[in-house]
C-alpha cells in the first residue's frame, strides 16, 4: 500500500489514542493548549511538505508526523513550521510545549 499524507481526522484519533490514560488533573491542564488541527507547511528532505499543527502557545506549536506517525515541537512562523523535535507520544510533545514557554 502507497504512502498518503494524513488526513485531519486520521491526525484526530492519534491524538485521541494518546490521550487515553492521561491523569485527568494533567488531561484538563494540556487540553487547554489543543487546537482545531491547521495544516503548516514543513522542510523534510529538502521539499516541502504540509503536517497538522494540533496545540499552540503563542508560536510554539505542537505538529504530527506522519511518516513516523509521532508528535513533536516547532515554531511556527508564516504558516511554516521550524525547528521542529519529535517526541512520540502527544503527551510528551504537549509537555514540552509548555516547557519552551516557560
Amino acid at each position: 500500500m502507497d504512502w498518503e499524507p494524513a488526513t485531519k481526522s486520521e491526525v484526530l484519533v492519534a491524538l485521541a489514542k494518546d490521550w487515553v490514560g492521561i491523569e485527568p488533573d494533567l488531561r484538563h491542564r494540556l487540553s487547554a493548549y489543543l487546537i482545531d488541527p491547521k495544516s503548516a507547511e514543513i522542510e523534510r528532505s529538502g521539499q516541502i511538505e504540509r503536517a497538522f499543527v494540533v496545540a499552540r502557545i503563542g508560536r510554539y506549536v505542537v505538529s504530527f508526523d506522519d511518516v513516523e506517525e509521532i508528535f513533536g515541537t516547532a515554531e511556527l512562523d508564516g504558516g511554516r513550521l521550524h525547528n521542529a523535535a519529535w517526541y512520540g507520544p502527544a503527551l510528551l510533545a504537549l509537555q514540552e510545549l509548555e516547557r519552551l514557554t516557560r
